[in-house]
């Protein structure tokens, strides 16, 4: 079983049949660029271990997750109605003890529930996502008002880690003018991006106000994370979330 060492879990005012952790890359059987708990089978590592370090993460959940085929879009499905196969990059349940996994290597991992925590999504939000409104269609899919919902923001790259070119910043700034702030200029042609604070201002934008962040820089945190910026190839951590009433009582 994974030690609480190796796991976060997430320091926000939530009702407690609300539950959600975020993997490290730390405490599982993978080897090399994957050492050592690397979640994902399509990234190159050998398969067993990535069985084995699935197996260790069950262990601290209700359930098997349900994880999905990441594509940096902005579609999200119902947990219970995914496969490993079901191309999104948001989950949502109102089902008990239904797990929603996604993975990253230094995209950001949104988590969201609401206030009376009979609701939960887990987002992947890489600035392609962010750029197509994964963060607007999750909000959505609740039927709490965007008030009554609070939102973790997962351990993810870095700004000054976070190199990307004019064409990105433009992107944005044809959406928005505002995300101007975001990119700090570096470079000829360079900028460095912030990533959670685009997720930040669109969350703002759609009326959420109940935002918690994270102090951790995928890229820089090498003993504790993976990062797709850093090394190639690299394994994956996971941001999962649920609802199980019984840790009401407990």
């Amino acid at each position: 079983m994974l030690s609480k060492r190796e796991y976060l879990v997430p320091k926000w005012s939530v009702p407690r049949s609300v539950q959600a952790v975020f993997t490290t890359r730390q405490g599982g059987a993978s080897k090399g660029v994957f050492e050592s708990l690397n979640l994902s089978y399509s990234v190159g590592d050998d398969q067993e271990h990535v069985s084995k370090n699935r197996e260790l993460l069950s262990e601290i959940l209700p359930s098997s997750p349900f994880w999905v085929t990441q594509i940096h879009s902005n579609k999200l499905v119902k947990a219970e109605d995914s496969t490993p196969t079901t191309q999104a990059d948001a989950l949502y349940t109102n089902k008990q003890r239904t797990v929603c996994g996604i993975m990253t290597a230094d995209c950001l991992p949104v988590l969201i529930t609401n206030t009376v925590g009979d609701e939960v999504a887990a987002a992947h939000a890489g600035w392609k996502g962010l750029a197509a409104g994964i963060l607007e269609n999750t909000i959505k899919q609740f039927s709490a008002a965007a008030k009554n919902l609070v939102v973790q923001l997962g351990p993810a790259i870095s700004q000054k880690n976070y190199e990307v070119g004019e064409d990105l910043v433009q992107r944005f700034l044809e959406l928005d003018h505002g995300y101007q702030k975001y990119f700090r200029p570096h470079a000829q042609g360079k900028y460095s991006a912030d990533l959670c604070g685009i997720a930040t201002h669109q969350l703002k934008q759609l009326n959420v106000n109940q935002i918690y962040g994270v102090n951790y820089c995928t890229y820089e945190q090498s003993h504790q994370f993976f990062s797709h910026r850093r090394t190639k190839p690299t394994g994956r951590m996971a941001a999962m979330i649920w609802l199980d009433d019984s840790q009401k009582e407990s």
